[in-house]
């Protein structure tokens, strides 16, 4: 796994991890409002990397990887970790193990509450499907794509990041989402939990795990962006994002 970071090391550190056929550089607006009060540190996942062929294998290895990179060089204290879609899953999952102390565990429409076999076959056919198409450059699916899951001024690296995704990749992150649940216990009582989630169709999953959380964590602070898609304001308006995040970062406008 390949581990950007920017900003002065002194800062309290923030990890940034990206969704699932998202672009690492889908951060570059958040990192340039916020490398001079933290220290980011970006992982690019397994099956993501625009520069090498790689497969992801599981949020355990993953986690693993970004403990042993972090706790090596900073130790276990971590300011804040924001994971979106599959990424929150990852966050989860590192807030699951327990090796790094965090403070804040901000979560965005990811799916943490496990499917049936079913389901998890059909959006596994279902993203094979997409992610083929992209890679063949269907303008339909391009178009589509454009106007919900990347911003246009992306497009480049989102067709880099596509064409290096394989189907190993994809099946077995969908495979790992579709078996992960957010355990009921986590006991990191100084840990403030956030979620974020849309109510568009696509949200279905969100808006359960929000429901789980709410009853399993009722010190979590869960917010609904009504009439917004999954990941809609974080990728495609990220401004509106930054925004809610200075909040939960105490930054001082």
């Amino acid at each position: 796994m390949e581990i950007l970071e920017y900003g002065k090391e002194n800062k309290d550190k923030i990890i940034l991890i990206h969704g699932f056929e998202t672009p690492y550089q889908i951060w570059e607006r958040y990192i340039e409002h916020y490398k001079n009060s933290f220290h980011i540190i970006v992982p690019i996942l397994q099956g993501h990397n625009p520069k090498e062929k790689d497969d992801f294998i599981s949020f355990e290895q993953s986690a693993k990887d970004i403990e042993d990179y972090y706790i090596s060089r900073y130790g276990q204290n971590v300011f804040a970790i924001y994971g979106m879609s599959m990424g929150g899953v990852l966050t989860a999952k590192l807030w699951e193990n327990g090796n790094l102390h965090i403070d804040k565990v901000i979560l965005e429409s990811s799916p943490l509450i496990s499917c049936n076999r079913i389901m998890t076959s059909m959006m596994t056919k279902q993203y094979l499907m997409l992610t083929h198409k992209t890679q063949a450059r269907d303008k339909k699916i391009v178009a589509q794509a454009v106007k919900s899951i990347i911003p246009e001024d992306k497009l480049d690296e989102f067709f880099e990041m596509m064409d290096n995704i394989s189907d190993t990749t994809i099946i077995n992150c969908i495979g790992q989402i579709g078996k992960y649940k957010l355990p009921s216990n986590i006991n990191t009582p100084n840990t403030e939990v956030y979620y974020y989630y849309g109510t568009k169709i696509n949200e279905l999953l969100a808006k359960k795990t929000a429901k789980y959380i709410r009853k399993n964590y009722p010190t979590s602070k869960v917010k609904c962006f009504e009439g917004k898609g999954h990941c809609e304001d974080s990728i495609l308006n990220p401004s509106v994002m930054i925004e809610e995040l200075d909040k939960v970062l105490g930054v001082q406008k």
